[in-house]
């Protein structure tokens, strides 16, 4: 009995708490459904508008540029070879050194061909007795056959005598023919060997600058061996560059093009265009320019890198925006064009928004970033707070100027100061 009692009063005390559980859930239900339907008919909260500083598109005088990439390039440049093989003597030169023209740069060892000399001269001194001997022995055999000619003639020698005189004639005056050749042989010997001789002293062949000595005395050169570079000095050096096949009309030989570069200082160094090449590069299909640029003072130096600003357009107006209006990104450069709202129907007349504009961008020219594709004259961009917006972001009106402060009267000194 008193078991049935406490199980009943369980029942009821779940259900009373259940009850009130349900209770409180409908009421919460209820209020949130109301505050819903509350926030839903409230007023909207007035769109927050964006201050930024607009400025009208405007217009810079600019000549399109290309800037391309110079290599300086000698006038002459040669490498020095061996043209025969032999053992280095002397070096007379030192690594950089200047040079001038006809200098002994490297002497290599010649005894052998100082003796060829030296016997080939005396061929040409017994060639040259030799023909003073036989020149004798045909001024004899003329005298002979003058002699046995009388004689024949007043039938005082026989004929036989007189037909050997005139054979040894003959004879001797070939001989002088003989020995004449050998002489010249002798004498062409001579040369031969002078020339093998000369070819053991290597000189330079302008006034240049030596690139890095790499022989010594002792080393054995082979024939054709390299043994240093020179590079002319003078008082103008080249400066080769690329450009473009589509660009080649705009440049002609006596154009001036500037180059810049910190060995020529702050200041663009005009250059004379002074040749192009005749053909284009079949991989890059640019065209090669040569430039002439003024050395005097020799601080440029083959292989050296210059940058070539090359005119590609007439000189001319292009519109221009302030740098502080350009947006750049990763999905494209754009400015925020400030004009009348496109929602006719949200907003009122005179509302004005920014709204993004993709542009193509030049060069920056000083606070001023060409536009080369992308807006038109006059229109209104945002400057100044122009990383605030978004597009289609609220402006608010422009405020009317400030009027100037007005001149406070000048106070009078206290009394009695």
């Amino acid at each position: 009995m008193k078991e049935s009692l406490v199980k009943r009063n369980n029942i009821i005390t779940a259900s009373v708490i259940a009850l009130g559980l349900l209770a409180v859930g409908t009421g919460l239900y209820v209020w949130k459904m109301r505050s819903i339907k509350a926030a839903m008919n409230a007023p909207a909260p007035p769109e927050f508008a964006e201050a930024v500083t607009t400025v009208p598109v405007g217009s810079v005088q600019w000549r399109p540029m290309a800037e391309l990439a110079g290599t300086i390039i000698a006038t002459q440049s040669i490498t020095l070879a061996a043209e025969v093989g032999g053992t280095v003597k002397e070096v007379k030169f030192e690594s950089g050194s200047m040079v001038k023209q006809g200098d002994v740069l490297l002497m290599l060892d010649a005894t052998t061909e100082e003796a060829d000399l030296a016997a080939a001269e005396a061929s040409v001194r017994v060639a040259d007795a030799n023909i003073r001997v036989v020149e004798a022995q045909v001024s004899l055999a003329e005298t002979n056959v003058r002699r046995w000619t009388q004689a024949v003639d007043a039938k005082a020698g026989p004929q036989a005598e007189l037909d050997t005189a005139v054979a040894n004639l003959a004879t001797s005056r070939a001989d002088v023919d003989r020995v004449k050749a050998e002489l010249e042989s002798a004498k062409a010997r001579v040369e031969q060997v002078r020339s093998q001789l000369a070819k053991k002293t290597l000189r330079a062949p302008f006034n240049s600058r030596v690139g890095m000595r790499n022989v010594h005395p002792g080393q054995y050169l082979a024939e054709g061996a390299t043994m240093v570079g020179l590079q002319e000095v003078s008082d103008s050096i080249f400066v080769d560059f690329p450009i473009p096949q589509d660009q080649l009309f705009r440049v002609n030989v006596g154009d001036v093009v500037e180059v810049t570069s910190d060995v020529l200082g702050s200041q663009p160094v005009g250059i004379e265009v002074v040749a192009i090449d005749a053909a284009a590069n079949s991989s890059t299909r640019n065209i090669r320019v040569r430039g002439k640029v003024s050395n005097t003072d020799g601080k440029l130096r083959p292989g050296m890198f210059l940058d070539i600003t090359v005119p590609i357009g007439p000189e001319k107006e292009y519109l221009a925006v302030p740098s502080t209006a350009i947006r750049r990104a990763s999905f494209g450069d754009h400015v925020f064009v400030v004009t009348e709202s496109k929602d006719k129907e949200k907003d009122k007349a005179g509302t004005k928004r920014a709204y993004q504009r993709f542009i193509k961008l030049g060069p920056t020219i000083g606070d001023k970033v060409i536009v080369m594709e992308g807006l038109t004259a006059g229109e209104e961009i945002a400057s100044d707070g122009s990383f605030k917006l978004r597009d289609g972001a609220l402006i608010p009106p422009a405020m009317p100027p400030m009027p100037p402060e007005a001149e406070k009267p000048a106070t009078a000194p206290d009394a009695g100061k």
